[in-house]
């Protein structure tokens, strides 16, 4: 599964509902074209005239062709800080003590494998996609 702007909204519905029980309102999606990072979550909170707005941006990167399962862990931990960060627990969206403790409970209650990092030894590159230095292809960061 290679991320896109017509399967990313999708699984993040599915897991909306299924994991977060539909609590988290849609974020803007953009792709992201690194080797290095394969998700991001970016939560922008800004004051305009005394009205408080936030506009949540979630990005997965098309360089590889996840497996569904990875594609729904890389969602998950992104989604993960989007819910500490609208709940106002973590708004700089570190892998600090909430994170960690949402993402075993997460992994312990429906069988998923949200990590800190990924490792892409067991991605496979998308077609067309620059190869990398071996030295570069072990660990992606989410």
């Amino acid at each position: 599964m290679i991320a896109d702007l017509s399967n990313m909204p999708l699984i993040f519905h599915e897991c909306n509902m299924e994991y977060f029980g539909g609590e988290l309102l849609f974020p803007r999606f953009e792709i992201l074209h690194s080797f290095r990072v394969c998700g991001h979550f970016e939560y922008i909170s800004t004051d305009w005239k005394g009205m408080e707005s936030n506009d949540p941006v979630l990005s997965i990167t098309d360089y590889y062709e996840f497996s569904r399962s990875q594609f729904v862990d890389i969602m998950c931990h992104e989604m993960v800080h989007y819910y500490l960060a609208w709940t106002g627990k973590d708004k700089w969206c570190r892998h600090g003590k909430e994170f960690m403790k949402m993402s075993e409970m997460l992994n312990k209650k429906y069988c998923l494998n949200v990590t800190k990092t990924v490792d892409v030894t067991q991605c496979k590159r998308r077609k067309g996609t620059p190869l990398i230095p071996y030295l570069w292809s072990q660990i992606c960061f989410i």
